[in-house]
This record gives C-alpha cells, structure tokens and sequence, in this order.
C-alpha cells in the first residue's frame, strides 16, 4: 500500500524474505497506516512488501471491518481474470489441495484440518466503480468485492468451499472512506 515508502521498508534477506522481525517494524511503522489494523499489516504490508499488485492503493482512503464471509463465489480475483465463476482460483485450489502430504504447503495443510483460513483474507469493496476512477493509471478492477491479499488461502477455500470441506472463511474489507 501507499507504494511502499522506502523509508517504511523491512530489512531484507539476501533472499528476498523480510528479515525485521513484524512486531519490531510494525511498532516502528504504525503510525504512519492508521486506518490498516495490525492482522492486515502483517498478511499484506510486512509479508508482501513490494509484491503486491495492489502497492498503490492509499491506505488513509479505506476503512477495514473484519467480516465473517458466508460465500466465496461473489469475490473475483486475478487468479480468474477477474471472471464471476472462479475457475482458475478452483483449479488451482484443488492442485494445491491434492498434492502429496510431505509436499503440501502450509496453507492447504492447515484448511484441511481446520476448515477455515489461517488468516482472514483482504478484500476491496468496488462494487460502486471508484477504483478506477480514483486509479486510472491502473488495471481496471471490475465492480465486485475484488481479492487484494490471501490469494492461497482463497484458491484453496473456494475449492474445498465446492467439496463441502470449509466452513468458515473471514475476510478483511476494505471500503472508501
């Protein structure tokens, strides 16, 4: 979010993974996000520093509300091209899902046990069009709830969410303030 001031950045390791323990950088940065709770800024800004799509978007300009999501099938993401049935989120979810127990991620891992995300998922209340108003310089988004952070767990929930296996999925909301 808000381009990732350099200022505000984590150390990195050599391999790119960031290095400032969250709590340390959190305590050092908050005040400059005020409107981003602490469970977003760990998810989205401290583990995907500079690999978000999304950089741009201004934090001060949205409002974050912790929801209990009853279905995952109105949310788009790029992992489908933004397209309403999902299917390459599915695809994706179901091959993570299958894969060999000493091969699977922890993500995956975790929802079959648990039925339920490790982390709620962010998404971005656009369904009155203002991204692309407010960001024309960027891909368009289309007027839906629009996925930002968690794309995992949302592959992986939205296909164990068609097999009867989640039954619970939290997501972070974002709307214009």
């Amino acid at each position: 979010m808000d381009n990732y001031p350099k200022d505000l950045a984590p150390e990195f390791e050599d391999s790119g993974a960031v290095k400032t323990p969250f709590d340390v950088w959190w305590a050092r940065v908050r005040s400059s996000f005020p409107n981003v709770p602490e469970d977003v800024a760990r998810e989205w800004l401290h583990r995907h520093w500079k690999h978000s799509p999304y950089c741009y978007l201004t934090s001060k300009s949205y409002l974050f509300d912790l929801k209990k999501w009853p279905k995952l099938t109105n949310i788009r993401t790029l992992w489908s091209d933004f397209k309403a049935d999902n299917e390459g989120a599915r695809r994706k979810g179901k091959e993570l899902v299958d894969l060999k127990p000493g091969w699977m991620p922890y993500v995956p891992k975790y929802m079959l046990e648990h039925h339920r995300f490790p982390a709620p998922i962010i998404l971005l209340d656009n369904r009155d069009g203002h991204h692309n108003k407010d960001y024309p310089q960027e891909k368009k988004l289309p007027r839906a709830y629009v996925l930002m952070e968690g794309h995992t767990r949302f592959n992986t929930g939205i296909y164990l969410k068609s097999i009867g296996k989640l039954e619970q999925a939290d997501a972070w909301l974002m709307t214009r303030m």
